[in-house]
């Protein structure tokens, strides 16, 4: 199995859970602003939350199986200057896609850390 991660908050999780699918493209944009739902590999995460989110303390992290995602994804270049080929989801995600969730915790200096569990992606 293939994962991707979605970068999400508890409320929008939650209400997507309700709908069964999820159609924020980033925390602050939907999939209609942008036109994907931007997401990151496992080993991208941590830094794009620390240059991003970092003064979030409700963020969760969405564990996606791309097997299992019914819209498109496309690995493709960063369209910021930082480089780097990430995963786009062109269209909404269905929930069920969503294998697990993982609450990213901070180190002291409010830089958030690598799961345990990525150890395991």
């Amino acid at each position: 199995m293939k994962t991707i991660v979605v970068t999400s908050t508890d409320s929008l999780w939650n209400e997507a859970q309700k709908a069964k699918t999820y159609t924020q493209s980033t925390i602050n944009s939907t999939l209609n602003d942008v036109g994907f739902i931007h997401a990151t590999s496992p080993d991208q995460t941590i830094a794009m939350l620390n240059r991003h989110f970092s003064d979030r303390d409700d963020i969760v992290l969405l564990l996606v199986d791309v097997e299992k995602v019914r819209s498109e994804i496309r690995f493709e270049k960063s369209l910021s200057s930082r480089g780097g080929i990430y995963p786009h989801i062109y269209g909404p995600l269905n929930t069920d896609a969503v294998y697990d969730t993982i609450r990213p915790t901070k180190e002291h200096d409010g830089d958030f850390i690598v799961p345990n569990k990525f150890d395991q992606l």
